[in-house]
């Protein structure tokens, strides 16, 4: 059988004939001096340079991946990777190689699972952009940090390292730039054991690849949707709570203009807040099932109880229920307000709420649907789950 190398080092790569050679020549030189059983894996993604040719005349493993994509060759780089554990760095000759045996220590002595470099720890962010550093990548840390209750000082950072069976549990799918990101989310939602380790950047040779605004808004994109409690539930919420106060205002009373009581265009806003509370919740209730069939949500007692109650049956029928009873008052008012001549419309808080239910109701029928279709990965993955659950624990130091 073929002995596998104790260490991969994974390089993805478009067009980068200036750096490539000065890349992988550090790196072997690394594997040298520090007597590492390692591997060099680069990932071609579409090259039309010599990005290639420099590759295989220093006697490094080539792949090649036709979908265009930072992630992409990442992902490509990873499934051909032999190492028990992982690095991953550009080919622009911008990170510091000689600090593989660190990265490795901590992997492989300390216990961590999860190692990734940081250019702001000891002023290593020189060589960024002037924007990126003070503005980009600060925020989009601190935002990360925030929503996930992580503690992250570089999220950006391309310069990784983590063990093969973390990497199989984090399990990224993102394409493009979002990929970096993703890893980091990964790690703090499934417990791995996370160190940082200072590192300074180098000019980069070479053109690069990044598009500050969307990959910008791609990496936030992939934040709001990875945090469903904070970005969707809460406000989802309030919303839904404020339309469900006005219309029962409204029912009883309670809602009056000098003696008059609340009319159409109150009831107008107690559907606006009561639908799209109702929305932002369901879309919140996808993402989480989202994150539950991923296995990051491997003990959510919440979710648990919830799948209990919420199957496929009983959405319908409850999305039925509520279309039934809001299509039956509305009938009501429309055989009423076609006996009066098409004037004012009668009982307008009951028009409103038979508005809400009505929606609310289609709503969740289809929100059955989508949500049992995406939770029955959960159901058929019950030994990979344990396989998670016991990482996850070994990690937080409980086997």
């Amino acid at each position: 059988m073929e002995e596998k190398p104790i260490l991969s080092v994974v390089i993805p790569c478009l067009n980068e004939e200036e750096g490539i050679g000065a890349t992988i020549q550090k790196v072997q030189r690394t594997f040298a001096n520090a007597n590492i059983d390692g591997e060099i894996v680069v990932c071609d993604n579409g090259s039309t340079d010599n990005s290639v040719a420099i590759a295989q005349d220093l006697n490094v493993r080539v792949v090649f991946e036709k979908k265009r994509g930072y992630g992409q060759a990442y992902l490509k780089g990873f499934e051909n990777a032999k190492g028990t554990y992982l690095i991953m760095g550009d080919a622009d000759d911008t990170y510091d190689f000689t600090l593989i045996p660190e990265f490795l220590n901590k992997l492989k002595n300390d216990g961590y699972d999860f190692v990734t470099g940081s250019r702001y720890l000891k002023s290593g962010n020189r060589s960024i952009p002037f924007w990126n550093r003070i503005l980009g990548n600060p925020m989009l840390t601190a935002i990360l940090n925030l929503l996930f209750g992580t503690s992250y000082t570089d999220v950006y950072c391309g310069f990784r390292g983590f063990t093969q069976k973390a990497y199989n549990l984090i399990k990224p799918v993102s394409p493009g730039m979002e990929f970096n990101l993703e890893l980091a989310i990964n790690a703090g939602l499934a417990g791995l054991k996370i160190a940082e380790i200072p590192i300074e950047l180098h000019p980069r040779k070479g053109d690069s690849k990044l598009r500050v605004f969307r990959d910008g808004w791609r990496s936030l994109r992939m934040m709001l949707l990875y945090c469903p409690n904070k970005v969707f539930f809460l406000p989802g919420t309030i919303l839904a709570v404020i339309g469900i106060l006005i219309h029962l205002s409204m029912l009883l009373g309670l809602v009056t203009y000098g003696d008059r009581r609340a009319a159409a265009m109150t009831g107008i806003f107690a559907t606006i807040f009561s639908v799209i509370g109702f929305q932002i919740l369901s879309l919140g209730l996808h993402a989480k099932t989202y994150s539950w069939s991923r296995r990051f949500d491997h003990d959510n007692p919440s979710l648990d109880r919830f799948y209990k109650f919420f199957k496929l049956e009983t959405g319908l029928i409850l999305g039925a229920g509520m279309l039934l009873i809001g299509g039956v008052i509305l009938t009501v008012l429309v055989v009423e307000w076609l006996q009066s001549n098409l004037t004012l419309v009668p009982n307008p808080a009951w028009a409103s709420l038979a508005a809400t239910l009505t929606m609310v109701g289609v709503g969740t029928m289809f929100t059955a649907l989508f949500i049992s279709a995406m939770s029955m990965k959960k159901q058929f993955e019950p030994t990979k789950m344990r396989e998670s659950q016991i990482l996850a624990d070994q990690s937080k130091g409980k086997v």
